[in-house]
């Protein structure tokens, strides 16, 4: 995956970004995610309790699903500046159709999964965070662009505040 992230990103026709962004959206028919994966890249603004700003202008979410449901892919997402970057992802979210090409999602609460590694047979695998619950969680894609805002409280660290922005990228 990471290497499929390296060449979107060698694919430059807005040489100041070094990333070819999509100028329309196929991922989505009438309001239902119907194609492939959609990848974003844009950027995550964390805001903690004590009103500290971390912002990761490099931000990569992925979007896959189907006819009901998306599963949100945040590769690499971190919420402060010395956390580890994680492979964290929203399994299986409710979305509304939309117009066109966007589509919206919501949920009072959320049990992300985190990439980690496995105790018993080595490898990885997404597990359940129940700790680290995502509280408010809003989004939408309209068309190449998606929002999302969530918080996620952090035991023994705080509460932080994400909102996102990105572009989609253009499928190669």
């Amino acid at each position: 995956m990471s290497l499929a992230a390296l060449a979107l990103a060698a694919c430059n026709d807005e040489a100041d970004e070094g990333v070819q962004y999509a100028s329309s959206n196929p991922s989505i028919v009438d309001g239902v995610f119907t194609s492939d994966n959609m990848h974003f890249y844009g950027t995550a603004t964390v805001t903690d309790s004590e009103g500290n700003v971390f912002t990761d202008p490099e931000a990569w979410f992925e979007f896959a699903g189907g006819r009901e449901t998306l599963v949100i892919y945040m590769h690499k997402t971190r919420f402060a500046e010395k956390m580890p970057q994680l492979d964290m992802r929203i399994y299986r979210i409710p979305y509304t159709p939309g117009q066109g090409a966007s589509l919206a999602f919501s949920s009072e609460s959320l049990v992300p999964q985190v990439l980690l590694p496995n105790q018993v047979g080595g490898g990885y695998s997404y597990q359940d965070m129940p700790a680290y619950a995502l509280a408010g969680v809003e989004g939408s894609v309209d068309d190449i662009v998606c929002r999302i805002g969530f918080t996620c409280n952090v035991p023994n660290l705080g509460s932080y505040r994400m909102e996102y922005e990105g572009r989609l990228l253009v499928k190669k």
